[in-house]
């Protein structure tokens, strides 16, 4: 699993572009996940994103403390905010700078990148000049020296989802990719580019990506149903309202929990109409 965090200000993009690389992620065939942590919510104050890249589901839900690779929009933060802070050895620091990545300190052995995003973005009349908005120029230069994902992803990801300059955005990926620069000597990528996959045409009504049967969602519950047989009726509707199909029924008409995809959410205690269902603590005990 490759773990990336984005340090940036308020208006710069950061929370998009770790959405934008999980997308591209999904479309390279990947496993993302993509999420903020916001401080003080306004534009200038510094914001911090996550997004995490697998081969296989990720289930680990917390914040990003000991990435593989360090994105900083605003080299200001540099001074002000740890963010080289439990970088991993061999990892990626990549700033948005136009010095050299030779200039850049890191607190263990990594490899030191930067573009120069900000002139690129204004350039491209992206933001403006006092804030230009470098997320789709940063994702280039990091497609380029991570390998985590490939530029024609980012771009099918920016097509699909950018709300506005759709091409010049495009055209900031492409030039980030092509300007950023690695300081003598380090080299990347961390992980070998995946093919890219056909774009899917999805109907105009809702979807589900994949049968219930087959999303095992256990791993989200602290709480379990336990079913009092004295007192259920068998009226069924514990399986009528369960949204995640975790109800069976035994051979007398008892429902019987499918615990691998029961994910706690206590719906079935709550539409029980005997009150024969109890939310109990998970200790693990039950087979999947």
């Amino acid at each position: 699993m490759i773990e990336i965090r984005f340090h940036g200000r308020g208006g710069q993009g950061s929370v998009v572009a770790s959405e934008l690389l999980a997308e591209a992620a999904f479309v390279a065939g990947r496993s993302p996940q993509s999420f903020p942590f916001f401080g003080v919510e306004r534009r200038g104050a510094p914001v911090t994103a996550y997004c995490r890249v697998d081969d296989r589901p990720i289930r680990v839900r917390t914040s990003v403390t000991t990435p593989d690779i360090v994105v900083v929009l605003d080299p200001g933060l540099l001074r002000t905010i740890p963010v080289t802070d439990g970088l991993k050895e061999g990892g990626l620091l990549l700033v948005n700078s136009g010095h050299g990545p030779e200039s850049l300190a890191t607190p263990v052995r990594a490899v030191r990148a930067s573009v120069d995003a900000d002139r690129i973005a204004v350039a491209l009349g992206l933001g403006s000049p006092t804030m230009p908005i470098v997320n789709t120029t940063m994702l280039g230069a990091l497609a380029r020296v991570s390998g985590i994902v490939p530029s024609v992803a980012l771009e099918q990801a920016v097509r699909a989802s950018a709300p506005r300059e759709v091409d010049r955005n495009v055209e900031a990926i492409r030039r980030g990719f092509a300007e950023v620069r690695v300081a003598e000597g380090e080299s990347l990528p961390l992980v070998r580019p995946r093919a890219v996959r056909a774009a899917t045409v999805l109907p105009d009504a809702p979807l589900a990506s994949r049968p219930s049967d087959e999303l095992h969602t256990a791993s989200w519950r602290t709480l379990v149903p336990t079913i009092d047989r004295a007192r259920c009726t068998r009226c069924n509707f514990c399986w009528k309202f369960c949204p995640d199909d975790a109800y069976g029924f035994d051979a007398d008409g008892y429902p019987v929990l499918r615990a691998a995809y029961c994910k706690g959410c206590g719906i079935c205690a709550v539409e029980c109409p005997p009150h024969a269902i109890a939310m109990v603590a998970d200790e693990g005990g039950l087979d999947p």
